[in-house]
């Protein structure tokens, strides 16, 4: 029994793993701009998946426009998560979370 390896599976694959690289960064990341980072290879990893998913369609525009949109989106949330975080260094001076719960309480 042969593997048959596409091209649609290599990225699936790829995109399953920056997926959980992302998020295992986001949970083990002592710094929030390293947080925002390991979100946006989460998202790349999403758009990946959904970029793979519109390869074998019949018609390509729909899974092309969720694409769009997602990149559009992934875009906005890591500026308004950067623009908090440039507030937070403002007011706190760090940039570690447990720091900042230790000086906001």
């Amino acid at each position: 029994m042969a593997v048959v390896i596409t091209d649609e599976l290599v990225f699936f694959v790829t995109a399953t793993v920056l997926i959980f690289l992302g998020i295992g960064s986001m949970s083990y990341s002592k710094n929030l701009i390293k947080t925002i980072m390991s979100f946006q290879v989460s998202v790349i990893g999403a758009n990946l998946a959904l970029f793979s998913s519109g390869l074998g369609a019949q018609i390509p525009i729909i899974p092309d426009s969720f694409l769009l949109f997602s990149i559009l989106a992934g875009a906005s949330i890591e500026a308004v998560g950067i623009a908090i975080v440039v507030s937070v260094y403002r007011k706190y001076g760090t940039l570690n979370p447990s720091e900042i719960r230790r000086l906001h309480g």
